[in-house]
């Protein structure tokens, strides 16, 4: 009984501070759209695949799944090695100390692909760095550790596939979702701070006792005045009387 009168009172105050809530709501959102449009970078994301073993049977077996478990494992640990870093920084001619941070190595089981994954908020520098450090994986472990069985899959066109993170409507609708929870704290909290009591249910409920009348003050006042302001009319027009002001 007392979470089904709590609920109410919730709803209630929710329906009193509404305002409150769409304009919070409706502030948030613009300023999302806003912080999307003008300050935020758009994020790119470029995917490039290497393939580990042979998907070939040789002789009726496949290869030894122990030794294909165990390479795919060293690749995976090896495409973010300094090693491979080192040489696309130098290839590629730059500086960067989030690089590491920028690569996502992907792998779903029982898959013999490895997902090279980079983010980055230029679109060319994410084709190149994506297809770079997958190109340089390749080739080290030709050179370092003579594997063969490993291979660059591309595209046609030699580019890795790319994609763009997130969207205009998907901030708006993640900003609209943070507006409704801010609206309805901010309206809880100026319930919490209102004293004022703007309802007769609001004195029952604090007393304990029903209201047997209401008074409307402010009619009382505004008549009180016009009162008041009608006898001091009279009062002036009688003091001309006296004086003689008025002739007939």
């Amino acid at each position: 009984m007392d979470e089904r009168i709590d609920l109410k009172k919730f709803l209630r105050i929710i329906r009193k501070r509404i305002v409150t809530i769409i304009l919070t709501v409706l502030c948030v959102s613009l300023l999302t759209v806003g912080l999307s449009l003008f300050l935020l970078k758009p994020t790119y994301e470029a995917t490039e695949n290497i393939l580990i073993g042979k998907l070939t049977k040789d002789e009726g077996n496949y290869s030894d799944t122990q030794e294909l478990s165990m390479l795919l494992a060293s690749t995976i640990d090896f495409i973010k090695s300094p090693i491979v870093l080192n040489s696309v920084q130098k290839e590629l001619n730059i500086n960067d100390d989030e690089l590491e941070e920028k690569i996502v190595v992907q792998n779903n089981r029982n898959s013999q692909i490895v997902n090279v994954v980079v983010r980055d908020h230029d679109l060319e520098n994410t084709k190149k760095l994506a297809h770079t450090i997958a190109k340089t994986t390749v080739n080290k472990m030709y050179e370092m550790f003579n594997v063969r069985d490993i291979k660059l899959l591309s595209n046609t066109d030699g580019d890795p596939s790319i994609k763009i993170v997130g969207s205009l409507s998907l901030n708006v609708a993640i900003g609209v979702v943070v507006g409704i929870f801010l609206g309805v704290g901010l309206a809880m909290f100026r319930e919490y701070w209102d004293d004022s009591i703007k309802d007769v249910k609001e004195i029952e409920a604090i007393v304990g006792l029903p209201v047997l009348g209401e008074i409307n003050i402010k009619t009382k006042k505004r008549k009180s005045m016009n009162r008041s302001k009608r006898n001091k009319r009279q009062e002036a027009i009688l003091n001309e009387i006296k004086e003689g002001q008025i002739s007939v």
